[in-house]
């Protein structure tokens, strides 16, 4: 006899493998963030800011002009 609530706290345990998805929702909020453990949302949380203060740059460069 299985019970139904065996698998209820499985719920919350990261997928094994690479089933991470690239979106998470944040802990405390609604807001979507992305996921650390997931490749592509590891590059994007490092390639984000960098072309971002680069696009900075670049537009506070054309000001002199």
């Amino acid at each position: 006899m299985r019970h139904e609530n065996d698998h209820a706290g499985n719920r919350d345990r990261a997928p094994a493998g690479d089933d991470h998805p690239l979106f998470i929702r944040q802990r405390y909020g609604t807001r979507w963030v992305y996921n650390h453990r997931n490749p592509v949302g590891l590059a994007l949380i490092m390639i984000v800011p960098i072309v971002a203060i680069g696009a900075l740059l670049l537009m506070t460069r054309g000001t002199g002009r």
